[in-house]
């Protein structure tokens, strides 16, 4: 898999909380054996992610959505010294704001954004997401918190009930067959039946 080490060592050395790599494997693998051509990112931080889908896929598009505008920055940067504006479209906005006024479907959806919000995401990706896509949400174990395998930090409560929340909506969702999978920091992945 092509990654930019430069981006991925700017994430892990200031902190920005980029995907795994094998994540991306993953991810990558699955947008090509769809044939995902729309693409939808829900969490960009300075666009690593979006960069390797970019560079590993046979995508055609991927719209990408963050909120910080210090990370938004960082991410079109790296995405124009990359070439690859006219494959990638940034938007600085709130996610759930660009859900409920989203005029497009997608094929695969990364979502990565706030966790404690992908319950709240939910009942718009169903809508925006095409029969047969692909719905895949990053760090469901959040570091062991989710599983119990360490204590939930105080500050986490929230953000982990949320989770819990999510993948309990998920797994018993009527329109999507789904799997927890011990991948990266658990990945859930989802296919719109």
């Amino acid at each position: 898999m092509n990654i930019d080490k430069n981006i991925k060592h700017s994430g892990i050395e200031n902190k920005v909380p980029i995907s795994l790599d094998d994540t991306l494997s993953f991810i990558c693998a699955k947008i090509n054996e769809f044939n995902a051509k729309e693409i939808l990112e829900i969490g960009t931080a300075i666009g690593y992610s979006a960069i390797t889908m970019a560079e590993n896929t046979t995508c055609t598009h991927i719209d990408t959505l963050e909120i910080d505008e210090e990370r938004f920055k960082q991410a079109q940067q790296n995405v124009t010294n990359r070439n690859l504006n006219k494959k990638i479209t940034l938007h600085l906005i709130d996610a759930m704001d660009y859900l409920k006024t989203a005029n497009k479907t997608y094929d695969f959806i990364y979502l990565d954004g706030p966790k404690g919000q992908y319950i709240n995401y939910l009942p718009y990706l169903v809508n925006i997401l095409k029969s047969g896509g692909v719905l895949v949400a990053d760090n469901l174990y959040f570091h062991g918190m989710v599983t119990g395998k360490i204590p939930i930090s105080k500050g986490c409560r929230a953000m982990i009930k949320g989770l819990k929340n999510y993948i309990s909506a998920i797994t018993s969702h009527t329109a999507f067959t789904t799997q927890i999978l011990n991948i990266g920091d658990g990945l859930g992945y989802s296919i719109k039946k």
